[in-house]
Formats: structure tokens, C-alpha cells, sequence
């Protein structure tokens, strides 16, 4: 084979194999934010999942999110079998899980929201979005259920910023369902902001709505 022709063929390879980069630049997860990142992960999505499933979780999370911000990540079943957790069922020295039980625990977290098929697999692998608390469902029902029984737990004293505070800021965005009230774009705590509904009402919870930073920017041109 022509050696030009080979050199393409391995570049599209690598670059099939590897998630678009540039999805990292809209995540908005910054390194600061991070530790909030992950005590969300243990307060409010941990809770909803077997121990495999976390393991799953915490392992495909660490490998996007927490490697470089990037959300989406390519992996293959019998790369999982090895890499995230022993067996807790066989004796065997190299002590695998099942492919049956590596595809269960896949769809378990897909089903729960914590994790979204992005396209179709290849030899490399099947291409998944890894989501966070924020973004997910089931975890935002429950941290309400939480804030209802245990409010103290949920948002500790915070240093008032310019502004709203952030834990008012969160408070809004839990109200407003991490969504734009302007267009209904899905949102989390990196990618939402606060606006006013009139111009000139002030800042109080009734004049804030959570919106986009795309629609925030219209408003203020």
C-alpha cells in the first residue's frame, strides 16, 4: 500500500478514536469548581447507584471530566471488564467481570442519566457523554428531597460574591430546573446565569431568572 495512503489512514484512525475536543471548550468545568463537582457526585448521584455502577461512574468520569474537562469519552466493554472493578464472584486469578455484567451496569447508568451514548461504536469503542449532578434528573430530585429534610447539609455558609451569592445563585438555578427561561437550553451550574426579567427591578429572587450565557449576551447588547 502507498505509504502516503497508510499515514492518512492511521491519522483518521486516531482521530475517529478520539472525541471531538472541541466539545471540552463549552463543558465550562474549571478546575476551581472541581471539588463541587465531585461532592455532588458523592451527595447526590453515589446514593442512586450499586456499587458497581459508582464504580463505572467514578471511573468513566475520571477519564473525561477530571482528565481534562472534556465531558465525552470512547471506551469498549472488554477494555471495562479489566480496567474499573474486580469481580466480587470469581476466585480467578485474573478476576474479571462479565461482559453481560459490564453491558448491565452501561445501560443501568444510561438509564439513570448519568451517562448518554454519543454515536455509533467502532473498534475502539462506543463514544459516551459522561454527565454531572447538575445535568442529570434523578440527581437534582434528589438533592431536593435532601434540601426539604436536612437543609443544613445541602449549602453550607458561602462568601458573598458580587452580586447574588453563589449559594443563592444555586438556589435560583434549582428553582428555575438548571434550564434558560428563555430558551429552554438544558443547563448546569458552569453553563447558567442569572438575568432580569425587568431591567430595573432590582435583583430580588422574583426578578432573577436562570438563562444561557447566549441569551444573557442578547440582552445586553
Amino acid at each position: 500500500m502507498n505509504p502516503r495512503i497508510e499515514k492518512i489512514r492511521q491519522l483518521l484512525n486516531e482521530l475517529e478514536a478520539e472525541p471531538d475536543a472541541r466539545a471540552a471548550a463549552g463543558a465550562g468545568f474549571s478546575a476551581l469548581e472541581m471539588p463541587e463537582v465531585i461532592q455532588k457526585i458523592v451527595d447526590d448521584l453515589q446514593p442512586l447507584l450499586t456499587p458497581y455502577d459508582a464504580a463505572f461512574y467514578w471511573f468513566l468520569f475520571r477519564h473525561s471530566i477530571a482528565k481534562d474537562g472534556n465531558p465525552l469519552i470512547r471506551v469498549s466493554t472488554r477494555s471495562l471488564q479489566h480496567a474499573v472493578v474486580r469481580s466480587s464472584y470469581s476466585q480467578a486469578e485474573e478476576n474479571t467481570i462479565s461482559l453481560g455484567k459490564v453491558q448491565e451496569t452501561l445501560r443501568a447508568l444510561e438509564q439513570i442519566g448519568a451517562i448518554h451514548k454519543e454515536g455509533e461504536p467502532n473498534r475502539h469503542g462506543t463514544p459516551y457523554r459522561v454527565l454531572v449532578p447538575d445535568e442529570i434528573k434523578a440527581c437534582r430530585d434528589h438533592r431536593a428531597a435532601r434540601l426539604a429534610a436536612e437543609p443544613e447539609l445541602m449549602f453550607p455558609a458561602v462568601r458573598e460574591e458580587d452580586g447574588k451569592g453563589r449559594a443563592t445563585r444555586l438556589r435560583l438555578f434549582e428553582r428555575d430546573g438548571y434550564a434558560c427561561k428563555r430558551c429552554g437550553k438544558p443547563l448546569t451550574r458552569f453553563t447558567a446565569t442569572l438575568d432580569r426579567v425587568r431591567a430595573d427591578d432590582g435583583d430580588s429572587d422574583e426578578n432573577l431568572v436562570t438563562v444561557c450565557m447566549a441569551c444573557h449576551r442578547r440582552t445586553t447588547e
